[in-house]
């Protein structure tokens, strides 16, 4: 029964995620670029059921992963040191709409996008991101304990270490410019220390840094980064697991903790209406007012931009 919910599950949010085109890619006024020949695909506009159904698929991909914190393992001695506690946010899963991407790189504080390959506006956000003074890394996709799909370009347990490397490749190489990565799902092969293995080598031959979304609790990635000498941080607290006020306050409050804690804190976010408009909402005067400094993601393992 569980298994048939899984699979209705994932197709009930892929017709979710892919309603009739937009006319235009920001949602304001028609873009020009996207009446050319070379245009890449309609974007498609996140939708309140979407938003709902992510956050099931989000929860069982986590398979009962709870929200505990715990101290960041970071691998690099160049991160620069604060005098004040620093919180690093990323939003993931963006690529597939223009206008919620643009309100990250938007955002009143360097909040990093985390950019799946392969999708609509994937190299739009990046350069775009890049141009506003914010940083890109690319979401990864990997297999899940679920078995609910990542999308395209995902790595598998089952994958010879040739088609391995290529997919990995394609997907670095889908867009840029990128400064990192991060894992989408994941909850399985990141338990798996020769793939992690694999992955390490490829980021450590491109000066890229990685962030273990901690999708499991038994993962190899943060462990093979720190054997293969990859600048490396791992996530906190995951900010929007349910999407009430509430809740959201509550998240981003555990976050605060952690980083006046331990010094440093990650929290990942996803493009939720709701969690935006919390952002948009309490990040101006953040610093001032609670004492957190908000940073790009690269600055916790030393190699973001300064």
């Amino acid at each position: 029964m569980k298994r048939i919910a899984l699979g209705l599950l994932a197709l009930m949010l892929a017709a979710c995620s892919d309603p009739a085109p937009e006319t235009a890619v920001n949602d304001e006024s028609p873009d020009p670029v996207s009446e050319s020949a070379d245009a890449p695909p309609a974007v498609r506009p996140a939708t309140p059921d979407a938003d709902r159904l992510r956050v099931e698929w989000m929860r069982i991909e986590h398979g009962g992963w709870g929200q505990a914190e715990h101290k960041p393992a970071l691998a690099s001695e160049s991160a620069e040191a604060s005098d004040r506690p620093t919180l690093g946010i990323i939003i993931d899963d963006l690529g597939h709409n223009y206008s919620r991407g643009r309100r990250v790189i938007d955002m009143p504080a360097p909040v990093t996008l985390a950019i799946l390959p392969h999708t609509a506006v994937a190299a739009r956000l990046a350069k775009e991101a890049n141009a506003a003074g914010r940083i890109a890394i690319l979401h990864l996709p990997m297999q899940n304990g679920a078995n609910l799909s990542p999308g395209p370009g995902a790595l598998f347990a089952d994958m010879d270490r040739e088609t391995f490397s290529a997919t990995l490749r394609g997907n670095l190489d889908d867009f840029g410019p990128i400064v990192g990565v991060n894992n989408h799902m994941g909850s399985l092969l990141t338990t798996l220390r020769p793939q992690m293995n694999w992955l390490m080598e490829e980021l450590r031959g491109r000066d890229l840094f990685f962030v273990d979304s901690r999708t499991s609790a038994q993962t190899q990635a943060a462990v093979a980064a720190q054997e293969h000498g990859v600048a490396h941080v791992s996530r906190n607290v995951f900010l929007d697991n349910e999407l009430t006020p509430q809740a959201l306050q509550s998240a981003f409050d555990r976050a605060l903790v952690e980083a006046r804690t331990n010094g440093v804190a990650v929290l990942i976010g996803h493009p939720h209406e709701q969690t935006l408009a919390f952002l948009e909402q309490v990040l101006p005067g953040l610093e001032q007012r609670e004492g957190v400094q908000v940073v790009a993601i690269g600055e916790l393992v030393g190699q973001g931009k300064r």
